[in-house]
């Protein structure tokens, strides 16, 4: 059977399980079950591939422990310089040469966006007949240049290079998709490229929860400039005005390029006792709790390659309200959503959460629908990517 090389730098570094992390551990998890995938890590200062150390093989099968505490960055904290300079030394031994050809079907899977030497040096890294696939997420980083760094849009654009120069790409959305041919140049002739929308499951948590006094709703994301958590604050503040009870916890880690203004905000209004707090970025298990004792979920996104948050507040039964463009409106056509024509309008988005919190019927009536969802599943996602990786070799 052929190789399958599948890069999970970013996803066994650390604890971080945003939305990429956990498009690759489900994938890696349902690709393990099939095949015999081999999981490999790029470090930067060697500028080689090396297979995972036993740290790293658990943080990517098994992100959280019982010691874990909540984390604003944690890949920055996880990895502080003097540990990054550690693991580069003691990796040596376990550097790879993918340069040496040993089967025509040998594959290397890329599941995650990268911006560092990779995008310089993997065209000399492989070999020529090394068959290259990937998955595409979105270009959200290069839709608002004037609230992206350049540098992050520079390397980001590399990064489209090489994925231009990719064999087989799996978009995560039409959204992605058109994304993909709008933004990429000189693609590869024999590129070929799908759409593949991703699954979500519900995690096994048997916990009891005890529902808090004060209705709750969360709002899990990074605090990110597209997710536009200052419009959502806004609309919070002015319905606290008007004497609404309830409360807002925002979960998700932190963006050093927007995250300052978003926490300055929320401490403000801490200041002046608003029922509001940021829980960072949580473990698997305080997730599934905070989901169990919200009434409903919002995510006033702007844009998104996929939408993943959705759909993981829906298959637990909780009602979302988000827009309704490009990927957002793919993943929230299926119901169990309250859509808006426009998320950063603070009136309607202000008026959404009002209708959620007063309107019983209407939440019933969202929550019916979220039990009549398909959610689909990571083994059958799975499947259909390694074949569809595979049909391009063939």
């Amino acid at each position: 059977m052929e190789k399958l090389f599948i890069d999970v730098t970013q996803s066994c570094r650390s604890s971080n399980n945003s939305g990429i992390q956990v498009v690759t551990r489900n994938l890696f998890r349902e690709i393990k079950s099939l095949h015999k995938p081999i999981p490999i890590i790029w470090d930067n200062r060697l500028c080689k591939f090396a297979f995972l150390s036993k740290k790293e093989l658990l943080n990517l099968e098994n992100p959280f422990n019982n010691t874990y505490k909540p984390k604003s960055r944690p890949n920055k904290q996880e990895n502080p310089f003097y540990k990054e300079l550690l693991s580069s030394i003691f990796r040596v031994k376990r550097c790879l040469d993918l340069n040496k050809k040993s089967s025509d079907n040998d594959m290397i899977l890329f599941p995650e966006v990268f911006r560092d030497k990779r995008v310089k040096y993997l065209p000399r890294l492989l070999h020529s007949e090394f068959r290259k696939v990937g998955l595409f997420h979105d270009a959200n980083v290069l839709r608002n240049p004037s609230k992206t760094p350049d540098a992050r849009s520079r390397n980001f654009k590399d990064y489209l290079k090489v994925m231009a120069n990719i064999d087989i790409i799996s978009c995560v959305s039409i959204e992605s998709h058109n994304a993909f041919i709008k933004h990429t140049i000189n693609r590869k002739k024999s590129q070929i490229t799908k759409v593949h929308h991703l699954p979500v499951e519900k995690p096994c948590f048997k916990k009891n929860v005890k529902k808090p006094d004060t209705p709750l709703i969360i709002c899990v994301s990074t605090l990110g400039y597209n997710k536009n958590h200052l419009t959502l604050l806004n609309a919070a503040e002015r319905l606290w005005d008007e004497k609404l009870n309830f409360s807002i916890e925002l979960i998700g880690q932190a963006d050093t390029s927007w995250s300052p203004k978003v926490i300055d905000t929320i401490e403000k209004l801490k200041k002046k006792q608003r029922p509001i707090k940021w829980l960072q970025h949580i473990d698997q298990d305080t997730l599934e709790s905070k989901y169990s004792e919200c009434l409903f979920t919002v995510y006033p996104s702007l844009y998104e390659g996929f939408g993943l948050p959705i759909l993981e507040s829906l298959i637990r039964g909780k009602p979302c309200i988000c827009g309704k463009n490009g990927a957002l409106g793919e993943v929230s056509s299926g119901g169990g959503c309250l859509t808006l024509d426009d998320q950063s309008d603070v009136k309607e988005l202000l008026d959404g959460i009002r209708a959620l919190l007063t309107n019983a019927p209407l939440r019933k009536k969202l929550h019916k629908e979220t039990q009549q969802r398909n959610y689909g599943n990571w083994k059958n996602y799975a499947t259909e990517l390694i074949s569809f990786f595979r049909q391009g070799i063939n």
